[in-house]
């Protein structure tokens, strides 16, 4: 059985649908080396655990623009694949945030659901609604890159 975290089912998630299936998606997310071309504010790839997505492996990344690059590391906390990623984003300048990818059939393609809040301190004291609301814009783009990645993996795949 799937577990929803709470911010999964808010009102301020970012929908977004694409022409691509539900498997290509997962294909992007199941790679771990696609992730700093489509999570925005992460400019390059340091290490991809071999078992990723599996529950526990881990990513680690960097944020920012160089010179002023912070080492960031993402970990799996629940992996059902193509239905759900949870992650857990650690090393950020305001803490950690537990990031929910969902997945859903629609019409000749998938719709991609992403939430973002901030756990732990210092921004944990935060409430979820404003948090979720503050990251609206980023994961919207977030999902808009994803889908165009998935989008073309699709179409180089037809060929």
């Amino acid at each position: 059985m799937t577990h929803h975290p709470p911010e999964s089912k808010s009102q301020l998630t970012v929908k977004r649908e694409t022409t691509a299936s539900r498997q290509r998606v997962w294909d992007v997310i199941a790679d771990g080396w696609t992730y700093s071309q489509w999570v925005v504010g992460n400019s390059r790839m340091r290490a991809v655990s071999p078992d990723w997505p599996a529950v526990g492996s881990i990513i680690h990344h960097s944020v920012g623009v160089w010179p002023l690059l912070l080492d960031d590391q993402t970990e799996v906390l629940e992996c059902v694949p193509q239905e759900q990623l949870v992650l857990l984003a650690k090393g950020r300048p305001f803490g950690k945030a537990r990031i929910t990818l969902r997945l859903f059939d629609v019409g000749g393609g998938c719709r991609i659901e992403m939430a973002e809040v901030p756990v732990g301190m210092p921004m944990g004291w935060v409430p979820s609604r404003v948090a979720l609301a503050a990251a609206i814009p980023r994961n919207r783009e977030c999902t808009w890159r994803l889908a165009a990645l998935a989008e073309r993996r699709a179409s180089d795949d037809d060929e």
